[in-house]
């Protein structure tokens, strides 16, 4: 055999060889993919996993999601129950003494505005107490941003 034939035929075992290592590896352990900085915040992943790792990791995410969102609606769709509930008991109160209050001369006609009132001030403490953890929260959140750069160029004054 001439050596540039032995030559070629080792080159081709040679290529036979990786090519058959490569296929029996799993290249989905080599490639790497990015994670997303709200996900690594809140699941804890690298800022790069393998791109099986990733796939796992987000089947287990939107299933937490959906699990998450699931346990939500329910306690929404709870919450209006019990809104109506009450709502229906308030409604059934007063039309139950609201004959009877009608016949007093300054109680009857100022009933509705009072059953307003009642309302408002209801609602006030839960509106004020969401307003301030907002507004915490915007605080804490502003802290945590770094200091603006300043811009790259003055700006320039325009005479007329």
């Amino acid at each position: 055999m001439k050596p540039a034939q032995l030559t070629y035929a080792f080159a081709l075992l040679l290529l036979s060889i990786i090519l058959a290592a490569v296929a029996g590896c799993d290249l989905g352990d080599i490639v790497r993919v990015k994670t997303p900085i709200a996900i690594q915040q809140q699941v804890g992943l690298p800022a790069a996993v393998s791109l099986n790792e990733a796939e796992a990791e987000y089947r287990a995410w939107i299933q937490s999601a959906q699990r998450t969102g699931a346990q939500w609606k329910t306690s929404i769709e709870r919450g209006n129950e019990v809104r109506g509930l009450l709502g229906q008991l308030t409604l059934s109160v007063l039309d139950s003494f609201g004959p009877t209050l009608a016949g007093v001369p300054v109680l009857g006609p100022s009933l509705p505005a009072l059953t307003g009132l009642v309302g408002l001030f209801l609602g006030a403490a839960r509106l004020r107490r969401e307003k301030e953890a907002s507004f915490n929260k915007g605080l804490r959140t502003a802290g945590e941003l770094p200091p603006p750069a300043p811009p790259a160029t003055p700006p320039t004054e325009i005479s007329a």
